[in-house]
């Protein structure tokens, strides 16, 4: 019996610990908010879109990972500053890095100020809260216009609509020509950026073991 209370006591404490250090650790490197801008991802997630539709591209795939968020100066604005590393994945295999740790934008709301760094490879996170005129100046998009949540860029016969969720992440982006889609990329939900650190890891391990220890008491 004694030996039962001290591995209870043992895993209802890890089970404290664990929550501790996930809400201070996850606080501290998650600077996701400064002043009354937000980014919608967090440090160390990572986040990837697809391509289905498009005979050529269908099945390519683009993972962004955020590498830090914090505050800085951007051309002389003090600004929320996100950094991130981007791999394209193409339809016929192998991958191609196409940022490495590289500045991904600079936001600050109070100043009306938007720029992104790497928006050839598309808007796909967009800081909060969402300012769709702004985000359509800082990709420079042309001859644009906005429907509720969606960018609508037009280039004579083609066009290009960019689909933002309140949450600040793209959902879909549709290419048309003469008003027929011709490509579409979507937010790939199945792979969502679940936290899983090595100490969690750890935690599970040792929680079962307890588990499995005290089970073999409670049979002898």
């Amino acid at each position: 019996m004694v030996q039962l209370k001290i591995a209870k006591k043992i895993i209802t404490s890890l089970f404290i610990i664990f929550f501790f250090f996930s809400f201070f650790s996850h606080n501290a490197i998650s600077a996701t908010t400064i002043e009354d801008t937000t980014f919608p991802a967090d440090v160390g997630k990572t986040y990837s879109w697809k391509v289905t539709y498009a005979d050529e591209s269908k099945g390519a795939k683009l993972i962004y990972t955020i590498e830090s968020i914090e505050k800085g100066v951007h051309n002389t604005i003090d600004a929320l500053i996100v950094y991130c590393t981007i791999i394209g994945y193409p339809p016929e295999g192998g991958s191609v890095d196409l940022a490495n740790n590289s500045l991904y934008l600079a936001a600050n709301k109070t100043q009306n100020y938007l720029a992104f760094e790497t928006y050839w490879w598309g808007p796909v996170m967009i800081p909060t809260p969402i300012n769709l005129t702004l985000v359509a100046e800082a990709i420079h998009a042309y001859n644009y216009s906005i429907v509720d949540n969606t960018i609508i860029e037009t280039d004579m016969e083609y066009s290009s609509e960019y689909t933002f969720n309140t949450k600040g992440f793209l959902t879909t982006v549709v290419a048309k020509e003469d008003g027929i889609m011709i490509w579409k990329c979507v937010l790939d939900t199945s792979e969502a950026a679940i936290p899983i650190g090595n100490y969690f890891l750890i935690f599970i391990v040792i929680s079962v073991i307890t588990l499995v220890y005290l089970k073999k008491q409670k049979i002898n």
